[in-house]
């Protein structure tokens, strides 16, 4: 136990704490996960690690400890069940942890085919739904996400942990407003690309269901309140809406977003084709 951190005043343990601040994030470009799934996903998709932090006395399996053997010596740091329960947000944790660098990414890194399937977020402030939306964009192997500001920090530990380590499976793009968007997908078009843009509404004209789905698509999804501006829906190609029945006004962001994905994976895979009257 001599070469444990036992001390949570340590400058390196204080370091990794002050990730949960967005500043601090942004400040270094890097970012805390935390859990066995998580710290394995962003192992085996080789997201640089700068730091794994494990607590010898929380690694409770063989393949806790294999994973704490992963990085370089130089790069993990040995600190007491007492130290890692402080920079842990969770009861009972698995005493493995790392810091991540962050991976901000240009639109044009997203390649254009036939299958594109890109995931927006616009403008989503919930960090718990932000990481949801990025799970399940990973479920239907979509090409990307792209987060349009002001929005929740996809690097929040709130959002990496719904994430369950999605975030490390797609590329992902921050954008400061949605200009850039509008701007990439009018060249993509331009160059012979029959991309559509669909954008979702309460008061969409059409059922999710009625859209043709096997072309290159870019999923806009709104905020959870006001839902997407008007200046979002003008880029449309095609407005859509999911119909409800109960007394719910609106589905959760991330809910909408699986209904709508799992319609395009269903066309594209060939399950069933839409075949939904858009009356009504």
């Amino acid at each position: 136990m001599a070469d444990w951190i036992t001390s949570s005043s340590n400058p390196k343990v204080k370091a990794i704490r002050a990730l949960r601040m967005r500043k601090y994030r942004e400040r270094g470009k890097h970012f805390w996960i935390e859990g066995l799934h998580i710290v394995h996903e962003a192992l085996a998709t080789g997201a640089t690690v700068e730091c794994l932090v494990y607590a010898p006395e929380l690694l409770t399996n063989d393949h806790a400890k294999a994973l704490a053997t992963q990085v370089p010596p130089d790069r993990r740091l040995a600190v007491s069940s007492r130290v890692f329960q402080s920079l842990s947000d969770r009861e009972g944790p698995q005493g493995l942890g790392a810091v991540v660098q962050m991976v901000d990414l240009p639109l044009e890194a997203l390649p254009l085919s036939e299958e594109l399937l890109l995931v927006v977020a616009h403008q989503v402030r919930d960090p718990g739904n932000l990481g949801t939306l990025i799970r399940t964009a990973d479920c239907v192997a979509a090409s990307g996400v792209v987060v349009i500001e002001p929005a929740a920090d996809p690097y929040d530990p709130r959002a990496v942990r719904a994430s369950m380590g999605s975030l490390f499976a797609l590329p992902l793009v921050r954008l400061a407003d949605e200009a850039p968007l509008w701007h990439w997908a009018w060249e993509a078009k331009a160059a012979g690309w029959p991309l559509q843009v669909v954008a979702t509404s309460a008061h969409g004209r059409e059922d999710y269901r009625a859209l043709d789905y096997r072309r290159p698509t870019v999923m806009v999804m709104g905020s959870e309140g006001p839902g997407l501006p008007d200046s979002a829906k003008a880029q449309a190609d095609a407005l859509v809406r999911i119909p409800l029945r109960g007394r719910a006004s609106s589905l959760n962001v991330a809910a909408a977003a699986a209904v709508l994905l799992y319609e395009v994976l269903n066309q594209r895979s060939g399950e069933r084709k839409s075949s939904i009257s858009t009356s009504g």
